[in-house]
């Protein structure tokens, strides 16, 4: 874990955001969502700090690496998650104090600001209106698994692309500050490390539901909302 100096961000043009558990606390609904899936599909219940990680990455990647379930039962449990998810969870997701004006204030000083997230992309662009927030946003990202888009580093990649950016040669960790054309924010290490593929520069929040493994990863780190104001600008 390491800590940027303050204005370290500020000359960096692109600022990629994750959503949930980075723009807006949704993980109750998340929580409510998976906790009627594993009821409807008649899969038992995992402990509660099983089910906090579930929050950020895929779930796929949660049911069959974290669970151990098969294809076909993920296939079914995340059916089952996102029909209770889109009529509910969406409208429980409130933004984390201080984010809606650290959005507005970056785009007023120029900064091209877009999510980048593992939520389903028109899940995205929903809550996102919903809770008022698109408005400063140049591009909405998520997954799209039609096209196969179905991780970060993909979410990612096709950001850029469709923002028009090349990015540096992949690194295996960390990458460098200078001439980086975005940064990418996020609570989980699958932001950071989707970053990483990309050549790109990323930090990790303090808020949201990361763990253990984010605090002792050597990505830089902003423990509170204004910490990373203070890393963005001047």
């Amino acid at each position: 874990m390491s800590f940027l100096a303050p204005g370290a961000l500020a000359d960096v043009p692109v600022v990629l955001l994750d959503l949930d558990g980075t723009l807006v606390d949704s993980g109750p609904g998340i929580l409510d969502g998976l906790e009627h899936a594993f009821a409807a599909c008649g899969v038992e219940l995992p402990p509660p700090e099983v089910l906090r990680t579930f929050v950020g990455p895929p779930l796929d990647e949660s049911f069959q690496g974290t669970l151990g379930l098969s294809a076909e039962r993920a296939e079914t449990l995340t059916l089952a998650y996102n029909e209770h998810y889109q009529g509910n969870g969406l409208l429980t997701a409130p933004p984390y104090p201080g984010i809606p004006e650290l959005v507005e204030r970056l785009a007023q000083e120029g900064r091209t600001l877009a999510v980048a997230t593992n939520k389903p992309e028109t899940s995205a662009r929903h809550l996102l209106a919903l809770q008022g927030l698109d408005g400063d946003l140049a591009l909405i990202g998520g997954t799209d698994r039609a096209t196969g888009r179905e991780d970060k580093a993909a979410v990612i990649g096709s950001v850029l692309a469709r923002l028009g950016l090349e990015t540096r040669s992949m690194t295996s960790g960390p990458a460098g500050l200078d001439g980086a054309p975005a940064v990418m924010i996020g609570d989980r290490i699958h932001d950071a490390e989707g970053a990483s593929v990309h050549g790109l520069p990323a930090v990790l929040t303090g808020w949201g539901y990361g763990g253990t493994i984010e605090r002792d990863s050597a990505w830089p780190r902003a423990e509170t909302v204004a910490d990373l104001a203070a890393m963005l600008l001047r």
